[in-house]
């Protein structure tokens, strides 16, 4: 009997589940953190399990060779800075800078522009358009780099976290720079992560999408994702159906070999292709803590509600390998 965790609060045997999913072609995942190769082990069990050909990860440049020498060609790597020492003065600007070289260096082809709002808790110059963002760009561009950015972040927490708009703006304000980066370098593929932010507004995305040819959006960050498409999944469906090749899967897996577990994994791939794949609706298995900021609910090991979008088979194709074989190679 599984035991009920907060990655699982519905019991669910994640390896049969899998094997129940309809789609059986290969699935390309653009956007995931394996930290090192203990880590990669079990994660690349869970994607042999959810058919998961081959990934692009977020890993410190200093773990690239040992995972590439154990996995090849199954994953592929994006530039990021050193997380792990984002408290040191040098993390975000010259070390930062030699990093997007050693990436280079190594075969790297995506360089990714995390511009976050809480960034500014802690270093004010993660806006996407501060000076030291766009001297790495021009490093990744000069490199021959794709770039992949995070603006935005969830609704709940423009309201709840967000609130000091002086410090943090507007959600909508996030954009500004994006647009204007995007004009700036159209010579450069923009992959915005998590549904280019918004969710909750594919609208918005839909308007972003046809005003910049070189825009393409990933569908990562489980819990965020099947809260907010869940509320319109016939419009998700349309959307990705509207935008063949500019929607591509993401799971923002994290595996990191200190905290993971198979359920954790497991849980997020699981509760994607559900709704991509199916008209399931009822519970999610992962405990949502949003529901809990925003007052819906009290209680802590609260999950979402899971609304299947059924993508068609031609769609589903595009979403999960089409995409991202055109944009970043197969």
């Amino acid at each position: 009997m599984t035991t009920l965790n907060d990655a699982n609060r519905l019991g669910l045997d994640y390896r049969g589940e899998a094997a129940k999913l309809p789609y059986a072609g290969p699935i390309l995942d653009v956007h995931t953190h394996i930290r090192d190769v203990e880590a990669a082990r079990l994660f690349f069990e869970v994607a042999d399990l959810y058919g998961v050909d081959k990934v692009w990860s977020m890993t410190n440049l200093e773990n690239i060779d040992a995972i590439r020498d154990e996995f090849g060609e199954r994953i592929e790597f994006i530039a990021v800075p050193n997380y792990e020492k984002r408290d040191e003065p040098d993390t975000f600007t010259t070390d930062w800078l030699r990093r997007i070289e050693g990436f280079a260096d190594k075969g790297v082809k995506v360089c990714k522009f995390w511009a976050s709002p809480r960034a500014r808790d802690f270093h004010m110059d993660l806006r996407l358009d501060s000076p030291i963002r766009l001297e790495g760009m021009k490093l990744a561009h000069a490199a021959g780099m794709k770039f992949m950015t995070h603006v935005g972040d969830p609704d709940t927490w423009f309201a709840t976290k967000y609130t000091d708009s002086a410090k943090y703006g507007t959600k909508l304000e996030h954009y500004e720079p994006l647009e204007r980066l995007l004009d700036e370098y159209d010579d450069v593929p923009w992959i915005a992560a998590h549904m280019g932010g918004h969710p909750e507004d594919l609208d918005h995305l839909q308007r972003l999408l046809d005003a910049h040819a070189n825009l393409y959006l990933d569908t990562s960050a489980a819990k965020w994702m099947v809260r907010e498409l869940s509320m319109h999944p016939d419009r998700f469906r349309q959307f990705c159906a509207a935008n063949p090749g500019r929607v591509l899967f993401g799971s923002d897996i994290v595996a990191n070999a200190e905290d993971m577990t198979f359920d954790l994994l497991a849980s997020r791939y699981w509760v994607l292709r559900t709704l991509m794949e199916t008209t399931y609706g009822g519970p999610s298995p992962i405990v949502d803590p949003d529901l809990v900021l925003i007052g819906a609910t009290e209680d802590e090991k609260a999950t979402a509600t899971l609304r299947g979008a059924k993508l068609d088979r031609v769609t589903l194709g595009s979403v999960y390998h089409d995409a991202a074989t055109a944009l970043l190679g197969g």
